[in-house]
């Protein structure tokens, strides 16, 4: 998916955000948005939404000499989400359809997203809460499930913190499910945003339920170009892969391959424009419904 002018003023926005968490001079908060501007005002068209964000999240980064602008909203996300995985689960294994219903809270985890909402991490939460119980608004579920049971391996590709929680629950009823499906997870191997890091999914524990693969990548998105081998490979060779989120549908709506599901909350105007629904939606999709252009 290309970028178009409105991404250019969201990340402004997101810009505006990160000065207002860690700067307190206005003056400064001026020079170092002209910086900003200017960065941006460099860039070709035709690139990815991600693109921009690299960009721009690492010249913030060194201007603000920072090299992990969320942390701190990364780690209460992970404690938050953890502190409620033994409640959410029991009321998941308590319901009729447990695959589908840890689905959608992991869909709605997709909230959690410090560059396209605003508000604290309580607010958020109550939010996934909130949307956990709304359907999908492409409701390809049934699909995936099918194309589940007749693999022998998945790909999960995370997007942020806190929601990985919320995967992770999903990925745990995966392998009750169907025990001898092997479960790859990639996470970032650097910080960007509030992106799952490799660190995160230690941190949380997931390596009960899945392998970890670590990307290499320091983008708001997966960008197979400037991955790791070992995660292309595995995108290439999965027999099904989930990937959550709205970075990872900038990064790969373009790529051509079966059983390419993304599962996201569609946060972003253009997004939403992009996919045809509402903004805000839920959505459980195959990858074969996008209009190439």
């Amino acid at each position: 998916m290309k970028a178009i002018s409105k991404c250019l003023t969201c990340h402004v926005n997101q810009a505006q955000r990160i000065l207002d968490k860690f700067v307190i001079s206005e003056h400064e908060k001026w020079n170092i948005l002209k910086k900003v501007l200017n960065d941006l005002s460099q860039l070709n068209y035709n690139l990815k939404p991600i693109d921009i964000a690299e960009v721009m999240y690492e010249k913030l980064e060194n201007y603000l000499n920072k090299s992990d602008l969320y942390s701190e909203e990364k780690k209460k996300s992970n404690d938050a989400a953890l502190s409620l995985y033994k409640d959410f689960k029991s009321r998941i294994l308590d319901s009729s359809d447990p695959l589908y219903e840890a689905a959608k809270l992991s869909v709605a985890g997709n909230l959690i997203d410090f560059g396209a909402k605003k508000g604290s991490t309580e607010e958020l939460f109550k939010q996934v809460i909130d949307i956990w119980n709304q359907p999908f608004s492409i409701d390809d579920f049934e699909e995936f499930k099918k194309s589940l049971f007749s693999s022998k391996n998945l790909l999960f590709i995370a997007d942020n913190a806190g929601e990985l929680v919320f995967d992770m629950l999903f990925i745990e009823i995966i392998k009750e499910t169907l025990h001898d499906i092997e479960i790859f997870v990639a996470l970032k191997g650097k910080p960007i945003i509030n992106d799952a890091t490799v660190d995160d999914g230690k941190y949380i524990g997931i390596e009960k339920f899945a392998t970890i693969i670590d990307t290499k990548l320091k983008t708001a998105g997966a960008s197979l170009p400037k991955s790791s081998e070992e995660f292309r490979r595995l995108f290439y060779d999965s027999d099904i892969i989930i990937a959550k989120g709205q970075g990872n549908f900038e990064g790969l709506s373009e790529e051509s391959r079966n059983n390419l599901f993304f599962a996201l909350v569609s946060k972003c105007e253009v997004i939403s424009d992009f996919i045809g629904v509402e903004k805000n939606s839920k959505l459980f999709m195959n990858s074969k419904r996008i209009r190439q252009e």
